[in-house]
């Protein structure tokens, strides 16, 4: 495993998320209820920028064509993408949000 800090706890309050590249993975960080999730940015259905989509709950509306992503399985809960996004392991270190980006 090859964790990398991504974000300090306290830089993502409960019901945000953040937007980060990281080897040039486009990454979306979220917290939900004080839980850290990270998933692929990138929409699978025409390649939207989930970071710049709203999130509900345990979901993120891609902001092009509004596909609906559950966090934290990456999952698409409604279309028009069919395909998952990757998700990653998040662990906390401290005050550091760590991901497995291998």
């Amino acid at each position: 495993m090859s964790f990398v800090e991504i974000a300090k706890t306290d830089e993502i309050s409960d019901g945000q998320m953040k937007g980060i590249k990281i080897n040039e993975k486009n990454i979306l960080v979220t917290n939900i209820a004080g839980k850290y999730y990270a998933m692929g940015a990138k929409c699978t259905h025409a390649g939207g920028d989930l970071s710049k989509g709203k999130m509900d709950g345990n979901i993120v509306i891609c902001p092009r064509h509004g596909a609906k992503f559950e966090i934290i399985t990456g999952k698409p809960i409604s279309g028009p993408a069919k395909q998952s996004v990757p998700i990653y392991q998040v662990k906390i270190q401290g005050n550091s949000v760590l991901i497995d980006i291998a």
